[in-house]
């Protein structure tokens, strides 16, 4: 993924969860993030995860004790009340938003109409991510939906990406969303192959690792859990993981090339 300072690319992520204080220790000893909170009183116990100096993610409380854990991507807007008029026009629905963060932008949280959670952000002075691709920070971001062909419409028509599907699989398809021909994310079609029976359509963040393996067991060790084994794949080694509170995501060594 190379880009993240444009409209529609992946900005931002941020956690959800409903114990911030073990969540942060979690990410530090895993992927040796550090920790900072936000002091504007309208952040609502927001916090901030660095990689060395740079921005990589945020992490805040789920909003009731019930609310699971898990991990939302943000898309670059260059006017949030647009795009949400074509969310809605299009089958999504609003969850939270639009809603101004000091001078930092505006942001809205949105739901596709399989129900897969995704953030817009408008940046004023807060454009997102330090860095992406290196190890520590965000490099990949994909749709799990039972319904690709809804999807993918939806995703074209809101945020105007572009789509290629690929053979993957024993007969399946993924498809590859791009920004401007550069590629950022996919999506894979949950309705077949080995997935769980009723599995919510999500999207799944991917951080870059310098050793997949090595990650999956020092997960083990803090607490999480290791949801899909590393496995080897064309772009490199990943494999999905889950923290103590149960918020999926996963990791990738890409193989160089």
């Amino acid at each position: 993924m190379k880009i993240s300072k444009t409209p529609s690319a992946p900005c931002w992520a941020d956690l959800s969860t409903p114990d911030t204080d073990a969540a942060r220790l979690f990410y530090q000893g895993l992927l040796g993030w550090r920790s900072e909170v936000v002091s504007d009183p309208q952040s609502q116990a927001y916090g901030l995860f660095r990689s060395g100096d740079e921005l990589v993610a945020g992490i805040g409380p789920t909003r009731s004790p019930k609310e699971p854990s898990a991990w939302l991507p943000y898309y670059q807007s260059a006017g949030v009340d647009a795009v949400i008029a074509r969310v809605k026009g299009n089958g999504g629905t609003v969850v939270t938003g639009p809603e101004t963060i000091a001078e930092d932008g505006v942001f809205a949280v949105c739901q596709d109409p399989s129900g897969a959670a995704f953030g817009l952000w408008q940046p004023i002075t807060n454009t997102g991510f330090g860095v992406v691709n290196a190890p520590g920070s965000f490099c990949w971001f994909e749709l799990l939906t039972r319904d690709p062909d809804g999807s993918k419409d939806f995703y074209q028509s809101v945020l105007g990406w572009g789509a290629k599907r690929h053979p993957y699989g024993g007969g399946g398809t993924y498809t590859e969303w791009s920004v401007d021909t550069e590629p950022f994310g996919g999506m894979l079609d949950t309705a077949s192959g080995s997935f769980p029976e009723g599995l919510p359509a999500h999207w799944m963040v991917y951080v870059a690792v310098e050793d997949t393996d090595a990650t999956a067991a020092r997960c083990k060790e803090l607490g999480g859990q290791t949801l899909v084994h590393p496995t080897t794949i064309e772009p490199g080694r990943f494999a999905v993981l889950a923290d103590p509170q149960g918020a999926s995501f996963a990791v990738i060594t890409y193989t160089p090339r």
